[in-house]
């Protein structure tokens, strides 16, 4: 079974070709590091995969679903249910405690009596006893599980990681790479890490190389 199937994708900004003739395929319960140099076009890509950027040819399956063919709103709700996003800064909510946090996608998709499930991810990732904290209370390997654990709490079918690693040190980054690989496995995901780093690169099953030639194994 294949959760991603994307065939020809292309994007320019311009007269400056980003990328193109992208093939990828992600499947259930496998990590897929993709590396690149700066400006390769990585984020990108993953905007487009994700529907948040249009790209300018090319088709893209999400669960059986064709993302180009469908308007905003449809685009959207896909997201919701089907996307779990672990961004580099975090973007968590402030003024929200980790707990309320952690339960927005499910406030997102209308599920509001899922405490049950909130607890969980926070036991999953370690922060049980930190529910009622705020962000700026944790550090940054904290934050980041935060992270892993809104991306995950809605059982995504596809996780999209953007150098999610890129602003811990090194024993912070190795213990949010394996809670990625353990969180993803054990919920069925396919995940996508984007990586400057060989050596969150080595946590995949396999590595592809975005350049100027396009994607290929690396």
């Amino acid at each position: 079974m294949t959760l991603l199937h994307a065939r020809g994708l292309a994007k320019r900004y311009g007269d400056t070709p980003v990328f193109a003739n992208i093939d990828l395929d992600l499947a259930p319960g496998e990590i897929v590091a993709l590396l690149g140099e700066s400006g390769s076009g990585k984020s990108t890509l993953l905007n487009c995969l994700a529907g948040l950027d249009e790209a300018d040819a090319g088709s893209i399956q999400l669960a059986g679903q064709d993302l180009r063919a469908m308007n905003d709103d449809a685009r959207s709700a896909l997201r919701r249910r089907e996307l779990g996003f672990v961004f580099q800064a975090f973007h968590l909510l402030p003024h929200l405690s980790v707990a309320d946090n952690v339960a927005l996608p499910l406030r997102l998709l209308g599920q509001n009596d899922d405490d049950d499930r909130v607890q969980q991810m926070l036991v999953a990732v370690d922060l049980a006893g930190l529910a009622q904290r705020m962000p700026r209370q944790l550090s940054g390997g904290q934050l980041q599980r935060v992270a892993i654990a809104r991306a995950l709490v809605h059982r995504p079918r596809l996780v999209l990681a953007d150098e999610p690693t890129g602003n811990l040190d090194a024993r912070h980054a190795s213990e949010v790479l394996e809670l990625l690989r353990r969180c993803t496995q054990e919920a069925g995901a396919a995940c996508l890490l984007v990586t400057h780093s060989e050596r969150a690169a080595e946590a995949a099953d396999r590595r592809l190389r975005l350049d100027a030639n396009g994607l290929h194994a690396a």
